[in-house]
Parts: C-alpha cells; structure tokens; sequence
C-alpha cells in the first residue's frame, strides 16, 4: 500500500542503458527508501519488464538526444508527476530525460542529482555539461580523472566487476547479438560481419533493434521483454553487442566477457563515436573484447567467450 504524503524519491532515467544503470545504482543511492521510489522513463518493452515489481511507475513519451524544443514540453508533466507523488530527491543518469526532472527540480521541493554514465569516460555528456554548471545539481562522475569543482566522485558499477580466463577451452555454439534499440541508427555492418565469420552449425539468437534485416534469411527479433533479453544473455556461449553500457552490464551481472562493437558516426550508426569510450574502458578492465565490426574474427568470439567475469568479494 502507498502512503500518502510522506516524501519519496525519485529515479528518472531513457531507457537502454541509463535504466539499466539506474536500477542497479539505487540500492547506493537510496538503501532504505529505494523500493517506495517513483519511477520516471519511457515505455518500452524493456522498462515493462525491468520495471515490473516497482510500485510508482510514470511513462512520458520519448524525448531524443539534443532535442531541446521536446525537452520543454515534456517539463511540465515531469514536475507534475514529482509533486503529485511528494519528491524529495530525484536522481538522473541521463540522458535528455535528465533535462526535464533535474533543472527545476528545487522548484517542487526537490534535491536533484545527476550520475553520469559508464558511457561517458572522457568527460561528461550535452546533459551532463548542461547541468553541471547548475549549482544546485549535484554532479558526480563514474570516473576518478574525471572529479573537478563541477564533479564529484564516489564509486563506478565497474569497480565491482573483476574477470578471468576460466582454464577451459570451448568453441561457441550459441551466440547472442544484439544491436542495441535506440532510433533511428541501424548497424547493418555488425550484422553482415556475424554472418560471414559464424559458422553454420551455430545458432545465432537477434535482437535488432531498427535495423533493416527483412532481405535476409535469419529469425530477427526487434526487441526483447528484458526478461527474455536477460535469459538470452545466460544461455550464450558468447555474446556480441554494440557497445551500449546497459547490455554490458547485464552481461557482466551474467557472468558474462562480452564483445563490445563500437557504433561509428562515419558510418551513420550513432550521433557520435561515444561507444568507442565504453568499449575501450571494458577492454582496458578485461572485462569486455573490443572489435571493430569490419575486424570482427570468429576467434575473437572464442576468445571471449572462454572468460568469465564475477563480482568482486569484499
């Protein structure tokens, strides 16, 4: 049962990987009041499956990368929803989204807080660079180098990730690919790649997103309820992502050394060459293999999928 008037906080965050990010930061955030919080996001069939259990759940229509003219519309509706359901505290990890919640957030009586993604490690994001020079918006960053008079940091979801070889020596013979589902970019390229270097007795398991894939023989699922997209994850031998922070980290809390596939601007892809940050971030941890689409080997999947990564014990 929910409690009237008595003061929640508030999670706000696009879905893909700022979700993914945001759900498993909350427990840090806010360990006693986490599970009365209101949820703020778009729907989606992964924020249905992600966000089931949640008792305060508010969906807004999408609001795109640097589309400033959306972001001041849908202001309005999100203050509504911080008021209605008494926000005290309301915490981004971004990404446009952020910018509706968090500027004008003290004005319903809330303390806003903005975490930058994993997604960002050589500096902060358009919404990141916005707020932060917000005095009133806390601002921390998920990268020591990266804390300044603007940043702060605490900790990094990365930090709780180690990885190994696991001494065996097996040959992938399931392979999940995903393309990530953010619009309108495809990565067609990825998909040729997989499908020149696999061999046929493997079994290949899609997720597409947008991308155009109806000219060729293959059982392509646009997307997934998070559920199934988890289960997937589990039962790959190997998987092979675009490098998007959300399905590296489910892959990691799967136990799971993916192989991140930068997106690449030059290529129509993505808005800009940030995946590469990310990719290169996990290859640096050996937590994640690092390829280009055009590179990508079948013995890069064998190498990767004979690590396996763990939580580190403290």
């Amino acid at each position: 049962m929910l409690r009237a008037n008595v003061h929640v906080p508030a999670f706000v965050a696009t879905t893909g990987g700022h979700l993914v990010q945001m759900t498993l930061m909350v427990p840090f955030l806010e360990p006693d009041r986490h599970r009365d919080a209101l949820w703020i996001t778009h729907r989606t069939a992964q924020s249905e499956s992600l966000l089931r259990d949640e008792r305060r759940v508010v969906f807004v229509p999408p609001v795109e990368a640097r589309d400033w003219l959306t972001v001041l519309r849908r202001t309005p509706e999100v203050l509504t929803a911080l008021r209605r359901h008494h926000v005290d505290r309301v915490y981004s990890t971004g990404a446009a989204l952020a910018l509706t919640a968090l500027p004008l957030a003290p004005l319903v009586g809330a303390r806003p807080t903005f975490v930058e993604s994993l997604a960002r490690p050589a500096g902060p994001s358009v919404a990141g660079r916005v707020l932060s020079r917000l005095p009133w918006v806390d601002c921390f960053t998920q990268y020591p180098a990266n804390a300044d008079t603007h940043w702060s940091y605490r900790y990094s979801l990365l930090d709780s990730f180690r990885a190994a070889e696991d001494g065996a020596d097996r040959v992938p013979k399931r392979i999940f690919v995903t393309l990530g589902t953010a619009r309108p970019w495809q990565f067609r390229r990825l998909v040729d790649r997989i499908l020149e270097i696999v061999p046929a007795d493997c079994t290949i398991v899609w997720q597409t997103g947008c991308t155009e894939t109806s000219d060729l023989d293959i059982d392509a699922r646009a997307v997934m309820p998070d559920a199934e997209f988890q289960q997937e994850i589990d039962r790959a031998d190997v998987v092979v992502s675009h490098a998007g922070v959300g399905t590296f980290l489910r892959c990691l809390e799967a136990g799971k050394v993916p192989v991140l596939v930068p997106r690449r601007l030059a290529h129509d892809e993505h808005i800009d060459d940030h995946q590469e940050q990310i990719a290169q971030v996990g290859s640096e941890r050996g937590l994640a293999l690092m390829r280009e689409a055009d590179a990508l080997t079948f013995e890069d999947l064998v190498l990767a999928g004979n690590r396996r990564a763990g939580r580190v014990t403290q």
